[in-house]
């Protein structure tokens, strides 16, 4: 195909009304036929229908809530909450556009789920060290007000 054919990522934006991060993305997953000149992503001047290497063939968008919602099953009652108001914020735009294959876009979830979990986690693990130094601390005083106690009821008697 001579250079002509090609299009660089913003041009092919433009034409075709596809954002550069779905672009890239499709890049990244080598869902699109592209090449690099000169440090430059081209894309043949196609479609993107045109373009597409993998078509999601078994796993519906019925499949994905069906998955979503085992996870969701297997979540503590914090996580949910936490799941459930970062729910809103996702779109169908944010899985990508239509011509994105599901598969593509089940993983992107899927890791986004993952990194909230875990990060979610991780603040749980600190709130739980710190309300374990809290209770020893708390410990310590109890002992201390039970022996002053047991002091000045000795000293009264």
């Amino acid at each position: 195909m001579s250079l002509s054919e090609w299009l660089p990522l913003t041009d092919y934006s433009n034409k075709y009304k596809v954002s550069i991060s779905t672009l890239r993305r499709r890049i990244k997953a080598d869902d699109i036929s592209y090449r690099l000149d000169d440090g430059k992503y081209l894309i043949i001047d196609e479609p993107m229908s045109a373009h597409q290497k993998h078509r999601p063939s078994q796993i519906s968008e019925m499949d994905l809530v069906g998955a979503h919602r085992l996870e969701m099953e297997s979540m503590g009652p914090i996580q949910k909450v936490s799941q459930l108001e970062g729910a809103h914020q996702i779109s169908r735009n944010d899985l990508g556009q239509k011509n994105e294959p599901i598969l593509t876009a089940a993983n992107k979830l899927l890791k986004e789920l993952k990194t909230a979990y875990t990060q979610i986690l991780h603040e749980k693990e600190e709130q739980i060290l710190k309300l374990r130094s809290e209770i020893a601390d708390l410990k310590t005083l109890v002992k201390l007000l039970e022996q002053q106690n047991s002091k000045h009821q000795s000293d009264n008697f």
